[in-house]
């Protein structure tokens, strides 16, 4: 995978509009430490208002580290007190090469321990979890089996059924090969189509053994040919990433250096194909115990994310069966893929803090 699309999957979970307001004088914390886990340390920053109760981000990846302060320091920071950290093995946190414990189930331990030791550092107040992207499985994940220790949740692009992600993409770059196919008479663009259409079986019928491989070609190679972006329904938006990473203020802001991004992108690219690497993480499908979760939640996505498949909110909806319907909430953003935050960053924030405003 090439350098500037790792970058992109990183930030189409983070960039956003800065929206800038008038700050109220309160005096605010910053401050970073460790979380001793399991052999290894967790890297946590917390900003914001220490009166106030506290969002836990969970970026996404698997593999990717948090730089979230930069996007909601002026979205939540007053209002809330704000949990940032690197997940195992990612970011600031910990190398970690152990591939037997870089798995869901040991995610799922090391988030408790924050939890915990945010609720010891900050007692009696609510915790609610923020996730994108990989970061919303994640927040599922965990409140299939601690929801009595969150007080509400917000899944951005988000999926509950990796398997179904794939397989969407799939059949939405069959369609568009077969589209394409009858509306061409270019021997080179027909030959091109055919060869799509017949390595997408390949892969399909494969059951994801070379997933790592596989996903790089269907989410950045055949797209430039069948004309779509598998994150982008607004691609010109894209250099706002780019001039992002050349912002000297952004590395101040974030406590980073170019040297230190360099050396944190090459912890993403290795945990991450190692979750790829698992039979059992590519075919993860949490849909069915979803039903036990009741703790309030907002599904967001754009209506053209292929990156989780269109239908992922839906069904994600539907699953969530004993959730109260006035605690149940769906939002597709019109116009807008799996990095909704940089294509339609006002909608997002509305519906992020009208959410958490009702449930804080």
């Amino acid at each position: 995978m090439k350098k500037l699309n790792i970058l992109i999957y990183l930030f189409l979970t983070l960039m956003v509009y800065a929206q800038k307001k008038e700050h109220k004088q309160t005096e605010q914390v910053d401050t970073e430490f460790f979380i001793p886990i399991e052999k290894t340390r967790l890297y946590t920053r917390v900003v914001g208002n220490p009166d106030k109760p506290i969002i836990i981000t969970l970026h996404g990846g698997p593999g990717a580290f948090n730089v979230d302060h930069e996007f909601f320091r002026d979205v939540f920071e007053e209002d809330y007190l704000m949990v940032y950290f690197d997940q195992r093995g990612s970011g600031k946190s910990d190398e970690w090469r152990d591939k037997s414990m870089l798995t869901t189930d040991q995610f799922v331990k090391d988030l408790d321990r924050v939890v915990e030791t945010i609720k010891r550092k900050y007692p009696n107040k609510k915790i609610n979890l923020l996730g994108s992207s990989w970061g919303g499985m994640y927040g599922y994940l965990y409140l299939i089996k601690h929801q009595e220790k969150i007080n509400a949740f917000i899944s951005n692009s988000g999926s509950a059924n990796i398997q179904h992600n794939s397989l969407a993409l799939i059949k939405h770059e069959k369609q568009l090969a077969n589209k394409l196919l009858k509306e061409t008479t270019d021997p080179i663009k027909i030959n091109r189509y055919n060869e799509i259409l017949s390595q997408l079986d390949v892969i399909e019928k494969s059951g994801f053994k070379s997933f790592f491989k596989d996903m790089n070609t269907i989410r950045y190679v055949f797209p430039k040919d069948l004309g779509f972006d598998v994150y982008w329904a607004q691609p010109e938006k894209k250099g706002k990433i780019e001039a992002l990473l050349k912002d000297p203020d952004f590395y101040t802001r974030n406590k980073y250096t170019p040297e230190l991004l360099e050396k944190v992108m090459e912890k993403f690219e290795y945990v991450n194909e190692v979750f790829h690497g698992q039979e059992a993480y590519n075919n993860l499908n949490i849909l069915d115990q979803l039903a036990v979760i009741k703790t309030p939640i907002l599904i967001i996505q754009g209506e053209f994310d292929y990156a989780i498949g269109v239908e992922s909110g839906r069904m994600i909806y539907k699953a969530l069966k004993n959730v109260p319907k006035k605690d149940k909430h769906l939002v597709y953003i019109k116009n807008a893929s799996h990095n909704v935050p940089s294509e339609e960053p006002e909608i997002l924030y509305e519906a992020f803090t009208t959410f958490f405003a009702k449930y804080n």
